[in-house]
């Protein structure tokens, strides 16, 4: 039964059946675990399935035995025996039955049998010797099981090695196989390799009688056959398992065999390693022989000593790759082998060494000098004797110039010689010479060789490395102490030896601590000694010096510093005290910075401060001048680089101040005839120099610059400045370079007296003299850069010494304006876009030096410094940045000139404002930066912005609330900055952001409050501010969104209008994001504080109408229209008023605001209402204020009234008005109705915006021609417009069928046209009736003539229709009508009066309720001086006709008198119509009468009786038939019936005949009223006269029939008073 252990095993054991690698690793370790717990279960498990599978893959195969060989070398004391007999066979069984190529398996079969044998050795090695049968040969890895065995369970398997051996040695002998052969002769070496580990450890060996002697027998026979038969006799390849066996095996031979096989066998190996070029195996077996041979003291091997020599010298010579292990190791081995030689063969040996020495093959010599080293380094001791006789060998070769690799070998050489005490004090000093020789030696850059492609070539940077390596190596050996000190303080002073300095002073730096830490009393320089010695000023000047330029020579600075700490007390004993605080100090300065951060102009002012507090301590003139002449003689040294020569003479100028008695004269001439003026370094030190002798030498110093200058100018002085002249490499611009800078220096470091005193009056003028040279007369400045930066400096140092004094003593420099006037020529003359030298960054420090001297300056002056270094900046173009760094190949050099350039541009803004702290200064400078930050390059843009927000910290920092005027300026920087928040470029959109945080920052603190309380604001504004690197549109509108808020709510009410005066600049940016930033700014501010606005809404509009033309976006157009319309909902008033003077006709952007205002319900609905109320209060007409129908009007509009109608037409015809159309219709169309009539030929003012010019002179929109039916044209399309959006169409439709609209746009049927207009309302849009004549009924009275004739014609056609009466309207309308009777023109009461008349149809049932002021009206109207206006006096006679024949009698009664009285005139009117008229209203009176005589009617009958007659027989048929119907009604009341009825019966007939009615009439009526015949007959002749033929015949004839009359006859002399009166 199988426990659940195996079972598992075997399921883990089934699974490495895969093939997957990693499934095989895991499966191997969990078995693993699992057998270090169950060592017996996992086993049987692994040896069951391996046994009984027969499937089993090799990869499978191999897994379980590297397995279970894990588990075994674990547990190997818990497996019982019998399992272990178990293992050990089937691991025999998988090693041997396998063939072919599968070795993975046989491999993990052998490691497990090998694992086995640490504890069942005995079975292993029976069940393996068993595989040797004899006549075969055995399994292979049988013998590799043995081999592993021997060599990793020595202790076990040395006991069997005999018994072993003694098996194997038959089959060896028939073995023909080379293959075979390599596998046995490892097998032996193995054997022997063990043997010889057994015998070396015979303390821990379990069997100490075994020894050489037990395996005598068997090595010696292995040896026959390995040496004489495998190597010697058989021309095969080499075999290296035979050699290497033939090493192990050799040094177990019996010392007689050995001494007997010695010569043969380094023969053999010697020749071996000729024929193949030496081999590890070959030196390693060779080796093996020498130690056996010199351990047992061979007396053959002397003879071959030479022999060997010469072998190994020729394979040491050779070169090595030290890439190939293997012929590393055979080096190695090689020297190893003369090692063994040595202690035997001293002598020899070195003699062969120091002859090889004078070989004169450089090789040979590498080679030898590598022994000397190996065998110095290894063997010492045997060399004691011969320590002189190596060192005279060497010494020859120091003086040869050989190659790198030799000069290495000989470093290592003398550094080994060191260790070992070979270097005597006189030898010692050459060796060391030598090494430090070596460490100054020049690099040359052709001798850079990659190591890794040819490692063995030595570069002279190693050759240097090796030495200084040696150098610190030979320091610390205490036998070279007396050697190298004093010897090394010779070298530092040797200027050959400058580039070893730092070796030099380390090595001086360790051996004078170690003499201090000894109290060694010889640590004081033995000058008397050792006159050679360099004096303690010439060690001062020179490690003071070479400290100039502290990382050069690997620096060099820190240990020459160090240096001088120990040699302080030799220096001078003052020095110590002050150094031991400072040069600590300063190493540790050099140790914390790099030579790319240190500051060198900063480094060099600590040295000088440390030499100037030095010379104070020492207080000895006599010494300090000793020091200053030493320093001149290393001004002739050249190996100084121009950094030192100029650090040198600073030095130099410091020591010289501090010697006030010396002349130094002479010093002053030496230096200034050594400078390198065209060394930028050495210019700036001979400066210096000179300024540091003028504070205490001032009148030589300004007397030896004097004699400089005059030695330029004039070749004939005979001084020797002339020298100058004469070298060939002078540039004198370079010479007038160093001299314009020696004067900026004495205007430095000299005292303010003679600084004062001298400045304009010596200094200034020379400087200015060798800037601004005389060419023929002619000025002319130079165009050499070097003079252009030293002049600048200069004027940079004279501005900052006089800022200094002037800080203590007030005075005002006058050179001021002049110098800065320089410094912008120098500016103007850079190449615009290039930036080739530090001419701007230098001016412009220059100018900000200046700037801070407190005198009178022009503002105009400053605005044109700021300009132009503005411009010199920022005009510079990267990509030509980016062509100088191409060109230089230096691209950090030239970008950092330009990030210095813009530091300076800043500081120098920073001064101006510094010198003007206040909002005016600040804008002064943003005024001029402000064009840059609206540039189209992103670089100028950037860099304003960049400037801009420097400026606004710099104000901010540097702010004094208490003493500050509030911020005036800030909506302008505000309204600038922020639309480039959304710049294209984010780092542009930062520094805009930045820059908003700082000015809200600003204001607050004007505010006087605490930041903290706006803490939530200015955190938006630092939330936002990654946002803007987002391109996505709806998260820039969203930020911009909060931007705006933040800056609404806490923007001054102060400074809304310049927010916005400067965010219209902005609406034209051309990019997109910016202007519709400028659009959101523009839209979110007057949404939230637009009431603020009302004083500024003029100037608003007026700019925006300007800018629209140049928006460059839809988008942008569209939000600043709806500005516009956010401003109107808050100053609807105002804004219409200002829109109204804009010019007429409208521009299309005037247009677009007014349509725009249209779109919006509420804003639509207040400005429409406006526009009404401004078109109801304004006077529409001008001049003429009469309108008669017949006359030609010729009228001036005034401007408000037209353009609010034009403003009306725009809204109106905007679809997205409809709701306020309706909502305002009755308003709407009664305004547009009534200015309709004011539009008809009217002309358009010859002055489009009266009062207004100055706002157009920036307006580019020309407005199309508009004539005046255009006026009139667009009033009726506003009133179709908004009949159509009203839902009336049907009106419109009436009106076009009918005419009606084109009949409204003639002045003369414009009545007519409102008449059918009326109509058609009526009959389509009655319920908007009520509101119209409410609106009318409001207007008609205030309104001029020529709009109340639209009025009273559209009231008079409502009159007429029974609509009126239901709307509750004819009383409105009545009321109105006769209300406009008066005091109005006669179009307007003819209408009215026809209105008057209507109602008689529209409402007759009402007749008797406006019958009174009916009747009175027509009377006054008819006794009024119109009624020769025959038109008016028609309608008013028609208008009583139908009153008169609706009311009832008694209604009319009261009114008989005066309607006769105003009827009568018009009996005789030129008018048919009217005389008609008036007898038709004379018999509509006939209801009032009665047959009372009495009665007033009835004698008005009477009186009237004979004008009804002539006229009934007159020429017009229309008052014929008036008078006949007359006549029908009055006859019957005077009359009897029978007459009546006679005289009803002529007028009946359809064609009178008139004389017989006349007869018959006339004859009744003298029958009827005898009595009045006479005034019958006075009637008659009053109508002689009558202008009308007819009328005239008609009364001759009557007055004829009234004659006849008997009672006529009866008076002859009264007739003839009548006839006298009317004369013919």
């Amino acid at each position: 039964m199988y426990s659940s252990v195996e079972l598992f095993s075997v399921a883990l054991v089934k699974m490495a059946a895969e093939e997957d690698e990693s499934c095989h690793q895991k499966i191997s370790d969990t078995l693993h675990t699992l057998g270090c717990h169950h060592p017996e279960a996992v086993l049987k498990g692994c040896h069951d399935y391996l046994s009984q599978r027969t499937m089993v893959t090799v990869p499978q195969g191999v897994v379980i035995l590297e397995s279970m060989t894990k588990i075994i070398k674990d547990t190997i004391d818990q497996i019982s025996t019998a399992l272990a007999q178990k293992v050990i066979s089937l691991a025999t069984l998988w090693m041997t039955t396998l063939t072919g190529t599968q070795t993975d398996s046989q491999e993990a079969a052998c490691n497990l049998l090998v694992a086995m044998s640490f504890r069942f050795i005995n079975e292993v090695v029976q069940l393996t010797m068993e595989n040797f049968k004899q006549g075969h040969l055995p399994h292979v890895y049988m013998v590799k099981t043995l081999s592993k065995m021997s060599t990793q369970n020595v202790y076990g398997m040395v006991p069997f090695l005999k018994s072993i051996m003694e098996t194997m040695i038959p089959v060896l002998i028939g073995v023909k196989e080379d293959e075979l052969k390599s596998l046995f002769a490892s097998a032996m070496g193995s054997f022997s390799k063990s043997i010889l580990n057994y015998l070396g450890n015979k303390e821990k060996v379990p069997d100490p009688t075994v020894t050489r002697k037990t395996f005598s027998t068997e090595i010696n026979i292995v040896y026959s056959l390995l040496f004489k038969l495998w190597l010697e006799k058989e021309h095969s390849e080499l075999n290296i398992p035979t050699v290497e066996a033939l090493g192990y095996v050799s040094s177990l031979l019996p010392k007689d065999r050995l001494e007997e096989e010695l010569p043969k066998l380094i023969r053999g190996l010697l020749s071996l390693s000729k024929k193949h070029g030496g081999y590890y195996s070959i030196t390693e077996c060779l080796r093996r022989v020498l130690e056996i041979a010199t351990e047992m003291k061979c007396f053959n091997l002397k003879a071959q000593v030479d022999n060997v020599l010469n072998n190994l010298h020729q394979q040491i010579c050779l070169s090595v790759d030290f890439i190939n292990q293997l012929a590393m190791k055979n080096h190695i081995e090689i020297l190893r082998c003369f090692t063994v030689l040595t202690p035997v063969y001293a002598d020899a040996l070195v003699d062969f060494l120091s002859t090889k020495l004078e070989n004169a093959d450089q090789q040979a010599r590498v080679g030898t000098l590598s022994v000397l080293r190996h065998l110095i380094s290894s063997v010492s001791s045997h060399l004691e004797r011969k320590k002189a006789q190596i060192v005279a060998a060497v010494k020859p070769v120091l003086l040869d110039k050989g190659s790198n690799q030799e000069k290495k070998i000989i470093a290592q050489v003398i550094c080994a010689m060191a260790q070992q005490g070979y270097l005597e004090p006189e030898g010692g000093k050459v060796m060391v010479e030598f090494l430090i020789r070596q460490c100054a030696a020049p690099i040359h850059s052709g001798c850079l060789v990659s190591s890794d492609q040819h490692p063995d070539q030595v570069t002279d940077e190693d050759v240097v490395t090796v030495c200084e390596t040696v150098m610190f190596m030979i320091t610390n050996t205490m036998k070279m102490e007396d050697i190298l000190w004093p010897f090394l303080l010779e070298c530092v002073t040797m200027s050959q030896y400058t580039k070893a300095l730092t070796t030099i002073c380390n090595c001086l730096t360790q051996l004078g601590k170690r003499k201090l830490q000894a109290g060694n009393e010889s640590f004081s320089l033995p000058y008397k000694e050792e006159t050679n010695l360099p004096k303690a000023q010439a060690l001062l000047a020179r490690l003071l010096i070479m400290s100039c330029c502290p990382y050069q020579g690997g620096g060099r600075g820190a240990a020459a510093l160090r240096l001088l700490q120990v040699l302080s007390f030799n220096i001078h004993p003052a020095a110590v005290t002050g150094w031991g605080e400072e040069l600590p100090s300063l190493t540790d300065h050099l140790l914390g910075n790099s030579e790319e951060s240190l500051s060198q102009q900063e480094w060099e002012k600590k040295l000088l401060l440390l030499l100037s507090r030095t010379l104070n301590h020492i207080d000895d003139e006599e010494w300090t001048g000793k020091l200053s002449d030493e320093m001149c003689k290393q001004i002739h040294t050249n190996h100084h680089c121009s950094q030192e020569k100029g650090f040198l003479y600073k030095s130099l100028g410091t020591v010289l101040h501090h010697v006030p008695s010396k002349n130094i004269k002479q010093e002053l001439h030496q230096m200034l005839l050594n400078v390198q003026h065209s060394e930028s370094a050495e210019r700036e030190g001979a400066a210096a120099a000179i300024g540091f002798c003028a504070m205490t030498h001032f009148d030589d110093t300004l007397s030896i610059l004097g004699e400089f200058a005059n030695s330029n100018s004039s070749k004939n002085t005979n001084n020797f400045f002339n020298i100058l002249r004469d070298k060939p490499d002078v540039d004198l611009d370079k010479v007038r370079s160093t001299l314009v800078l020696c004067y900026g220096n004495m205007a430095l470091y000299s005292s303010e007296e003679l600084v004062l005193s001298r400045i304009e009056s010596h200094i200034l003028p020379a400087v200015v003299n060798q800037f601004i040279t005389r060419v023929q007369g002619i000025k002319a400045e130079s165009k050499d850069l070097t003079l252009k930066l030293s002049l600048i400096k200069t004027v940079t140092l004279i501005a900052r010494s006089l800022q200094s004094i002037h800080q203590r003593v007030p005075f005002n420099f006058s050179g001021k304006r002049q110098l800065l006037i320089y410094m912008q020529e120098l500016l103007e003359a850079e190449p615009p876009e290039l930036l080739l030298s530090p001419v701007r960054q230098l001016a412009m420090s220059a100018c900000m030096c200046l700037v801070q001297l407190h005198t009178d300056s022009n503002q105009d002056n400053i605005s044109q410094l700021i300009q132009t270094c503005l411009a010199s900046t920022f005009n510079l173009v990267p990509s030509e940045l980016d062509k100088a760094n191409d060109t230089n190949n230096n691209t950090k050099e030239v970008s950092t000139l330009y990030k210095k350039t813009m530091t300076a541009l800043q500081e120098l803004l920073k001064q101006i404002l510094l010198q003007d702290l206040s909002p005016e200064g600040l804008q002064a400078i943003f005024k001029q930066v402000e064009e840059w930050i609206m540039s189209t390059k992103d670089y100028e843009r950037e860099r304003a912005m960049d400037t801009t927000l420097k400026l606004l910290k710099c104000y901010l920092e540097t702010l004094d609330v208490k003493n500050a005027v509030p911020l005036n300026n800030m909506g302008t920087l505000i309204g600038r900055l922020m639309p480039r928040c959304v710049d294209p470029s984010p780092s542009i959109g930062q520094l805009a952001m930045d820059s908003l945080y700082i000015i809200m920052s600003i204001q607050f603190s004007y505010e006087g409050t605490n930041l903290n309380q706006h803490k939530e604001q200015l955190d938006v504004l630092k939330a936002v501010r990654e946002d803007f690197v987002s391109t996505d549109s709806s998260v820039l509108f969203q930020t911009c969104s909060q931007i705006t808020e933040v800056i609404s709510n806490c923007l001054p009410h102060d400074q809304l209008g310049n927010l916005l005066f400067a965010v219209f600049k902005g609406l034209t940016d051309q990019h997109p994001n910016c202007s519709s930033a400028a659009a959101v700014l523009l839209k979110t501010i007057i949404k939230r504080r637009g009431s603020e606005l009302r004083d500024q809404v003029s100037e608003i509009l007026n700019l925006l109408r300007v800018q629209l033309q140049s928006v460059p976006s839809d988008a942008v157009r569209f939000s600043v229209l709806r500005s516009i319309a956010i401003l109107t909902l808050h100053n609807t008033p105002t804004v219409v008023s200002c829109l109204l003077t804009f010019p007429v006709p409208l521009d299309e952007y005037v247009s677009d605001i007014w349509r725009t205002l249209a779109e919006e319900t509420e804003c639509s609905m207040n400005t429409v209402r406006e526009l009404l109320n401004i078109l109801n209060k304004q006077l529409p007409a001008g001049e003429r204020k009469t309108y008669p129908i017949t006359e030609n009007l010729n009228q001036y509009s005034t401007l408000e009234s037209l353009a609010a109608v034009c403003a009306l037409y725009e809204m109106i015809t905007t679809p997205e008005t409809r709701e306020t159309l309706i909502k305002l219709f009755p308003q709407l169309f009664s305004t547009l109705l009534i200015h309709h009539s004011s539009s008809i030929n009217v002309r358009l003012p010859k002055v489009f915006v009266p009062h207004h010019e100055s706002k157009q002179r920036d307006f580019s929109a020309e407005p199309q021609s508009l004539s005046s039916r255009d006026v009139c044209v667009n009033c009726v399309e506003m009133l179709m417009e908004l009949l159509n959006m009203s839902n009336n169409k049907q009106v419109v439709h009436f009106m076009v069928e009918s005419g009606g609209w084109n009949q409204m746009m003639d002045l003369r049927k414009s009545h007519r046209g409102v008449i059918l207009l009326a109509k058609a309302m009526v009959r389509y849009a009655s319920p908007s009736l009520t509101g119209i004549v409410v609106q009318l009924s409001a207007l008609i009275l205030t309104v001029e003539e020529c709009q109340k004739v639209t009025v009273a014609a559209f009231f008079g056609e409502l009159l007429k229709s029974p609509l009126a009466l239901q709307l509750q309207l004819t009383d409105t309308l009545m009321n109105r009508l006769l209300r406009c009777l008066f005091n109005s023109s006669s179009v307007v009461q003819f209408l009215c009066v026809r209105g008057l008349s209507n109602v008689t149809t529209g409402a007759p049932h009402r007749i008797e309720k406006y019958s009174r002021p009916v009747l009175c009206a027509m009377t006054s109207l008819m006794e009024t001086r119109e009624n020769d206006n025959e038109l008016l006096m028609f309608e008013v006679l028609l208008c009583l006709s139908k009153h008169l024949d609706q009311l009832r009698p008694n209604t009319i009664r009261p009114f008989v008198l005066k309607i006769i009285s105003g009827i009568q005139p018009f009996f005789e009117a030129k008018c048919e119509k009217v005389r008609a008229e008036a007898f038709s209203v004379l018999g509509s009176l006939a209801k009032c009468g009665c047959r009372d005589p009495r009665t007033y009617f009835y004698r008005q009958i009477h009186s009237h009786l004979v004008c009804l007659l002539l006229h009934l027989g007159g020429n017009s048929k229309e008052v014929s038939r008036s008078c006949n119907s007359t006549l029908g009604l009055v006859i019957p009341l005077i009359v009897s019936a029978e007459t009546s009825s006679e005289i009803e019966k002529h007028l009946g007939e359809i064609t009178l005949n008139y004389t017989e009615c006349l007869r018959d009439i006339s004859k009744q009526l003298i029958k009827d009223f005898p009595d009045r015949v006479h005034s019958y007959v006075t009637d008659c002749i009053s109508f002689f006269n009558n202008p009308q033929v007819q009328i005239r015949a008609n009364a001759i004839a009557l007055s004829a029939f009234f004659l006849q009359s008997p009672e006529e006859c009866s008076k002859p002399a009264q007739r003839v008073r009548w006839w006298k009166k009317y004369k013919y």
